[in-house]
């Protein structure tokens, strides 16, 4: 039986950007006020997207001058945005690739959130962008 393989081709710099999984036992919404109060954020809900096919994932985004940021379900009835981390319920994506003190000041900051129980930056690699792209 023969087997079709496609390559992705992505450019290095469409592979900038910064992702962290997050676990919280909390509705989407909750998260999202809960991150919006205790950072100073206003993530608004986007709508439950089309990301991955037919699947519905949850999205809230946050816009300032300086970045966009995407706080993504990784949960769905039909299964998960990326089955690698299925641990993690949330998925914040940053437009940007952030530097590693930038990084690690918003892991610092994400650690002191009420409602998050486990954090961790996650390797920006093809499998991930090609589902958060």
């Amino acid at each position: 039986m023969k087997k079709n393989v496609f390559k992705l081709n992505v450019s290095q710099e469409l592979l900038m950007f910064t992702a962290i999984g997050i676990s919280s036992h909390e509705n989407d919404y909750r998260l999202s006020w809960s991150l919006n109060e205790h950072l100073g954020l206003q993530f608004v809900f986007q709508s439950k997207g089309h990301i991955a096919g037919t699947e519905e994932f949850a999205c809230f985004c946050h816009t300032d001058e300086t970045q966009t940021l995407w706080l993504i379900s990784n949960r769905c009835s039909n299964g998960f945005l990326l089955p690698k981390y299925k641990n993690f319920d949330f998925i914040l994506k940053f437009d940007r690739k952030l530097s590693e003190n930038d990084l690690n000041s918003w892991l610092q900051d994400l650690k002191k959130a009420p409602l998050i129980s486990a954090l961790l930056p996650l390797p920006v690699e093809r499998q991930i962008f090609a589902r958060l792209s």
